[in-house]
């Protein structure tokens, strides 16, 4: 009997969803597609409400800085990419705050690195972070 990822999913308690750039924006343009982050925001809000927890882990923040500093065209060096994203991340919080506020959900934010993970302090930290989020 073939299960559809689906119904793979439903009796599962946590959810990890991992979303690129390019399903949060328009293919042409490269701006913030609000619609599609509303129908995640509206499909992760449904998943809390069946009792589920769900992590995402979003992409983004260089689109969202390049669109809000008005730049058309794609970042090169390091330092225009770390510029378009030190834009973009607080404006792509400030969206998925505003969107999952619509729908009575708590968005946070844990930012992690290579470094949380390798070592053992910070890994212990971000752990406790999440177990208290969640």
């Amino acid at each position: 009997m073939y299960v559809t990822e689906r119904e793979k999913l439903k009796d599962k308690k946590r959810i990890v969803i991992k979303i690129g750039s390019s399903s949060l924006t328009h293919a042409y343009t490269g701006d913030l597609n609000l619609m599609k982050i509303e129908k995640l925001v509206r499909v992760i809000s449904d998943l809390k409400g069946q009792g589920k927890q769900v992590v995402l882990v979003s992409s983004g923040a260089i689109a969202a800085g390049r669109q809000a500093l008005g730049h058309h065209t794609r970042p090169v060096t390091i330092s225009e990419k770390q510029a378009f994203a030190a834009v973009g991340q607080a404006r792509l919080m400030m969206v998925y705050q505003k969107l999952f506020a619509e729908y009575n959900q708590i968005a946070a934010q844990v930012l992690l690195t290579k470094n949380t993970m390798v070592n053992d302090s910070s890994r212990y930290n971000a752990q406790n972070t999440f177990d208290e989020l969640l």
